[in-house]
């Protein structure tokens, strides 16, 4: 059952990686920067850094698997206290830290390199462009 819920998990977290949330197509300010040092400030709370970077829908999704396994946390620790001899219940308890931990982390990452990288999809550069003496051919050889 929890190799069925891990599976399970792994897929939501991939898929909801893949989906970039493709920002406006409207022009960029240039007085708005964000700061990956602020984005890891923000990211102490699950969803904060992500709240910084206006990604609202990846803030949902961090802030909720965290609260979930915090939640699948304190009901493991109740039942692991209530019968300590079992060792089921104490791993159970620690894969839920460790799922915690792990979100926490994938939070953290992704505002710092969200941040990083917020106006990557907004430059344009042509090489019809650039000046000719900028672009860099390749040599000829000779036959």
């Amino acid at each position: 059952m929890l190799k069925i819920f891990q599976q399970s998990l792994l897929f939501i977290i991939l898929c909801s990686l893949s989906f970039g949330q493709a920002g406006m197509s409207q022009s960029i300010d240039s007085t708005v920067v964000r700061s990956p040092k602020k984005a890891l400030l923000y990211s102490i709370i699950p969803g904060g850094g992500q709240l910084y970077n206006h990604r609202p829908l990846k803030a949902l999704f961090f802030a909720g698997v965290f609260t979930y396994f915090s939640y699948e946390y304190v009901n493991a620790d109740e039942l692991y206290q209530n019968n300590q001899l079992d060792e089921t219940l104490h791993r159970d308890r620690n894969d839920q830290i460790w799922l915690m931990a792990l979100t926490w982390v994938l939070n953290v990452a992704d505002a710092y390199v969200e941040a990083q990288l917020w106006d990557f999809d907004e430059y344009d550069v042509n090489a019809s462009s650039l000046p000719e003496n900028d672009i860099v051919k390749p040599k000829e050889t000779e036959k």
